[in-house]
């Protein structure tokens, strides 16, 4: 396939270098300039413990994308969707199609700008992370399905895609995993608070009820029926945390994404984007412990978990 990945970082590094190696055209687009530079001058190196490779692939900066674009990728983070729709809106080829890789549901932005019948949805739960310029370590191997938004069937696009893709497998609900991936993302988003690895905030009986009641806040607003994934059961979320635990102590990235915008690349995270999607009081105090850390009056810290796991207790009792 011919492809060209917009987002060059954990995810969007991981397919492309994965994909290049397989045999396939595919080119990295990015905005940091030093990350590209470091591709065009020494490859992008894929590490860790599932497999460690170089390639020589190639990157450009948006500025050089080219007038028309076969298929894309989409892999920024969600609020940098409307930036990438904006690449994409005049270049997309007319038979063309792209492919979001993103966390939370963003097809309606890139939906906007190139029309419904040429934009495709994933679910991503292999987990990786940017190590510095040209370096991504990819920290195991996760469920990966692709399918088309409105669901019901597999059409030869997507499976097109899943054969080409790593890991990946085609389904005809890609929006249930989508919102299983809500789900437990929001157990990710509690535990980012603290500076506990993921394993651990799912694990503590301390957190179990907070965990849950997360979990339940975010499925009772599901539209479709959820999927279930990696030890992620909707009717069995007790059960969940033990085995979602049980798969991150085998991953070498400890914590999520979320905690290293926090903590790591102090940056903004993307909590606003999914608070779009999901809402709750349980969720919502969230997010504004996420903008307390974000704009300086938190830091990452078991009291905040604590403090959170509290407000559940109360509100229960």
């Amino acid at each position: 396939m011919k492809l060209t990945i917009i987002g060059a970082g954990a995810i969007g590094g991981t397919i492309g270098a994965h994909m290049f190696r397989a045999g396939h055209d595919i080119t990295l687009c990015d905005a940091d300039k030093d990350y590209v530079e470091a591709i065009q001058r020494g490859g992008l190196l894929i590490e860790g413990p599932v497999n460690e490779f170089t390639v020589r692939i190639p990157a450009i900066t948006p500025a050089e994308l080219p007038d028309t674009i076969e298929h894309a990728i989409v892999a920024v983070k969600s609020l940098h969707t409307a930036s990438a729709a904006a690449l994409l809106r005049d270049r997309l080829a007319p038979d063309g199609f792209v492919l979001t890789v993103q966390n939370g549901l963003t097809a309606d932005t890139l939906i906007e700008a190139v029309g419904a019948d040429r934009v495709i949805s994933s679910f991503v739960n292999f987990g990786a992370d940017v190590m510095g310029p040209g370096r991504v370590m990819q920290g195991n191997i996760g469920t990966f399905r692709v399918g088309e938004i409105a669901g019901g069937t597999i059409t030869p696009r997507v499976q097109e895609l899943a054969d080409a893709l790593p890991y990946a497998v085609a389904t005809d609900n890609v929006l249930g995993y989508l919102w299983g991936k809500e789900a437990y993302g929001a157990m990710l988003w509690a535990g980012a608070v603290s500076d506990l690895s993921i394993a651990e905030t799912l694990e503590r009986p301390a957190y179990r009820l907070l965990m849950v009641a997360l979990a339940e806040e975010v499925l009772a607003q599901a539209p479709v029926a959820v999927e279930s994934f990696d030890g992620f059961v909707p009717d069995d979320l007790e059960g969940s945390l033990d085995r979602l635990a049980v798969f991150n102590r085998k991953s070498a990235k400890s914590h999520s994404g979320i905690y290293r915008d926090l903590m790591v690349r102090k940056r903004k995270t993307e909590v606003d984007e999914v608070h779009k999607d999901i809402q709750g009081p349980i969720f919502d105090r969230v997010v504004e412990m996420i903008h307390d850390i974000e704009e300086g009056r938190r830091t990452c810290e078991v009291r905040n978990l604590d403090e959170l796991a509290a407000f559940v207790a109360s509100r229960i009792a």
